[in-house]
């Protein structure tokens, strides 16, 4: 067992803690720690993350089911959109060089930082609890590209459909962040299987020290979104990703 594959559980409880509070998956951090600290291939780093992901989404997903703050129904419609850009995203995966990866993925979370500080994303309980699937599905192309983004970077789509569902469908903060984590859980899910049957590996020391880390932060999560300052994990969040952006986009050349 590689002598730095322990430092997988404390940073896994520090993503999945981040990631199930505001409403993410935490492969916007995922990718960088494995790609640049640890310097594991684009394609074992993105089926590692995506499993590292389905543990902590699965943990928060649990978390927020206990509390009924779920739709089930807008779970499994987004998933139906996300199939076909999941698939793409897997095989660019596969055919992309990792200069260019690197370079794709410094740029989105870039985009990322961008979209949380343009958009406010209000943690209070005005919104509707169930989302209309009529009007969801006007937004079904958004989601499928965001998809895209989801195989091939192991990015979740949760940083893009939280302010959709809360701006877009009306919903409750609480409601769209729970709905987003059991999403993004179904997308890593699907993502794991197109990527296994494409011949990835995984880098199975990594995952026995990360998935105890990422089932501990995706239970502190949803506690903490309770009594959350907004203001400053965002701050704190849209910094991170501004620094992680801009050493990806220099590391690529």
């Amino acid at each position: 067992m590689p002598l730095d594959s322990w430092s997988a559980f404390p940073v896994g409880i520090l993503i999945a803690t981040v990631s199930s509070t505001v409403g993410i998956g935490g492969g916007i951090f995922w990718m960088p720690f494995l790609m640049l600290v640890l310097h594991i291939s684009p394609g074992t780093a993105v089926l590692t993350s995506l499993l590292i992901q389905t543990a902590g989404m699965g943990s928060g997903t649990i978390a927020y089911w206990r509390k009924s703050s779920i739709d089930g129904r807008l779970v499994l419609l987004l998933l139906v959109f996300t199939l076909p850009g999941i698939a793409v995203g897997a095989w660019l995966t596969r055919n992309m060089s990792p200069p260019h990866i690197q370079l794709l993925l410094g740029l989105l979370t870039l985009v990322t930082a961008l979209v949380f500080v343009s958009v406010h994303q209000a943690y209070d309980d005005s919104g509707k609890a169930r989302a209309e699937p009529k009007r969801a599905v006007r937004y079904g192309w958004a989601v499928s590209g965001m998809a895209v983004a989801s195989g091939m970077l192991s990015v979740s789509i949760g940083e893009w459909i939280v302010p959709l569902m809360r701006h877009k469908l009306g919903m409750r903060m609480a409601v769209a962040v729970a709905t987003s984590i059991a999403t993004i859980l179904g997308t890593c899910i699907i993502g794991v299987g197109f990527h296994f049957a494409m011949g990835a590996r995984v880098d199975g020391a990594l995952l026995m020290w990360a998935v105890p880390g990422v089932l501990i932060g995706g239970q502190i999560g949803p506690k903490i979104a309770l009594r959350i300052n907004e203001r400053v994990l965002k701050e704190i969040f849209i910094f991170l990703l501004t620094l992680i952006g801009i050493h990806l986009i220099y590391n690529s050349y």
